[in-house]
């Protein structure tokens, strides 16, 4: 009886230590005999939107900003105080999207990253009220260029849709700022942007009078467009006049020397200012003294003219009474 115990025993043993065996599976080569774990994966991306789209019944154009300088292109970074721009609402409703005038950054870079992250904030850059979010990649760029009908080295209007429910609300000012860029990279797309401050109610990073080429939408939604139905209704009503349709400029327009139009603008405003006062001057100074002085002067003239006529007759008579009683 000891002996089948004993055997009982060890098949026992036998079953605990190889079914255990096969259901723990054995480490993978070149892990050192220590069991492997997943890891979390590092993407080098920009953040994951959580936001959706806003949805609205009409988009309105704000704010635009269209004079550029040729040949100079600025870009984003995400470092504080290099990575905002701002715009000062004149409509009220959503934003819904932001028009930058511009084109890709070359690929092969260093300092150039593939996509970047960002929010708007009100009244302040750096700790403003924060809403909702926006995302633009190098991809996205080509790809609206090419639907444009230009190719990536050449400029054209960038959209960048906006996430949330970003309030716009009339004269305030809120700053579009880059939160992040692909793989650390300090730098983002190539803007075009004006000089002598052609937008007073914004700023960009770069230089106080420097302003990028933009364009901000605003969306509507049911609520506020029978607000503004009944606005309307009260300007028909009292003969108001109203506000023309918006009618965005194809392109920008460029600041360099050879712009026909800023020439015919400063030389017809010239012209109707300076020469109306001009003529109007002069003919009054010349007529109005020349009457009255010429007859004085012809008064006097004949005055001394007697006395000298009589002192000549006397002068005649002494001398003929010289010549008769001339004395001897």
């Amino acid at each position: 009886m000891k002996k089948p115990s004993l055997h009982f025993t060890y098949l026992i043993l036998y079953i605990v230590l190889f079914g255990c065996s096969e259901e723990n599976p054995e480490p993978a080569e070149n892990s050192n005999d220590s069991p492997s774990f997943p890891q979390p994966k590092i993407i080098q991306g920009i953040v994951q939107p959580t936001l959706e789209f806003p949805v609205v019944y009409v988009e309105e154009l704000d704010q635009t900003q269209e004079f550029y300088k040729e040949q100079h292109e600025t870009s984003f970074s995400f470092v504080p105080k290099k990575n905002w721009f701002s715009f000062t609402a004149e409509k009220s409703g959503v934003l819904t999207k932001i028009l930058l005038f511009g084109k890709p950054n070359f690929k092969p870079s260093d300092h150039y990253g593939d996509s970047m992250h960002g929010f708007i904030r009100e009244g302040n850059p750096d700790n403003g009220a924060k809403y909702g979010e926006w995302d633009i990649s190098r991809d996205d760029i080509v790809n609206q260029l090419v639907a444009q009908g230009s190719n990536d080295r050449e400029a054209g209007w960038i959209t960048i849709r906006m996430r949330g429910e970003i309030p716009q609300i009339i004269g305030k000012t809120y700053f579009m700022v880059c939160e992040e860029i692909t793989g650390d990279k300090p730098w983002f797309g190539a803007f075009a942007f004006g000089e002598g401050n052609p937008y007073n109610a914004g700023k960009f990073w770069l230089h106080p009078e420097h302003d990028l080429v933009f364009r901000t939408y605003v969306g509507k939604s049911p609520d506020q467009v029978e607000l503004d139905e009944k606005k309307n209704e009260l300007i028909e009503k009292n003969d108001l006049p109203v506000n023309p349709t918006d009618q965005p400029t194809p392109f920008p327009i460029s600041q360099s020397s050879n712009n026909v139009v800023v020439k015919k603008v400063d030389s017809t405003t010239s012209d109707v200012i300076e020469q109306p006062s001009v003529p109007l001057i002069e003919p009054i100074q010349k007529i109005q003294p020349v009457p009255e002085i010429q007859p004085e002067k012809l008064e006097f003239i004949k005055a001394p003219s007697l006395e000298v006529e009589e002192k000549n007759s006397t002068t005649e008579k002494s001398s003929l009474f010289n010549r008769l009683f001339k004395r001897k």
